[in-house]
């Protein structure tokens, strides 16, 4: 008898081979893009939150008055001229509104006579400097006015990040 093929057995044997081959490669492909999407979500979302605290440390660094309302989640930076004689005083309002974080821009503001705040029509898409905001908390010390404590978290699915920092005011405050 000549057996020049593969009998049925022989064959579903290989067929089943190949079947836990398939299906073990493509259980560790999946695996392996869970875990590079999750990682990559959680540094996204870091990058962002780091971003966002140095811009914002940029601005108090360059201010020389710091105001802090609404339990913290307003926040108003002034950049006063020391030349007196010049009346070009800038004012950076931050505020929290709905998961995003605006920022609006005066300037020749009068400083002993500032009402300048922001509206609802201030919160659309060119004020906005950060979204996926969950928390954005300032804080000025009495004790040490020129230092402004931040508090930012960001939320993003199930991603979340929380950054603290502290900056020091450059210029003497006015």
């Amino acid at each position: 008898m000549e057996n020049r093929g593969i009998t049925l057995v022989e064959l579903i044997i290989a067929i089943a081979m190949s079947s836990i081959i398939i299906g073990a490669t493509t259980l560790l492909i999946r695996t392996a893009q869970k875990d590079y999407q999750y990682t990559s979500d959680t540094a996204d979302i870091q990058t962002e939150t780091q971003v966002l605290m140095e811009q914002v440390g940029k601005w108090i660094m360059e201010g020389n008055r710091i105001k802090v309302e609404d339990g913290g989640k307003k926040l108003s930076i002034y950049k006063i001229p020391q030349d007196k004689a010049v009346i070009n005083t800038t004012k950076k309002i931050i505020w929290l509104k709905s998961g995003k974080l605006y920022m609006e821009s005066f300037n020749n503001v009068d400083i002993d006579n500032d009402t300048l705040t922001y509206s609802a029509a201030d919160e659309k898409e060119e004020n906005c400097i950060g979204e996926h905001i969950e928390e954005f908390k300032a804080n000025v010390d009495g004790g040490t006015p020129s230092s402004v404590e931040l508090t930012m978290t960001l939320k993003r699915g199930s991603q979340k990040y929380n950054i603290e920092n502290t900056i020091n005011v450059r210029n003497r405050l006015r």
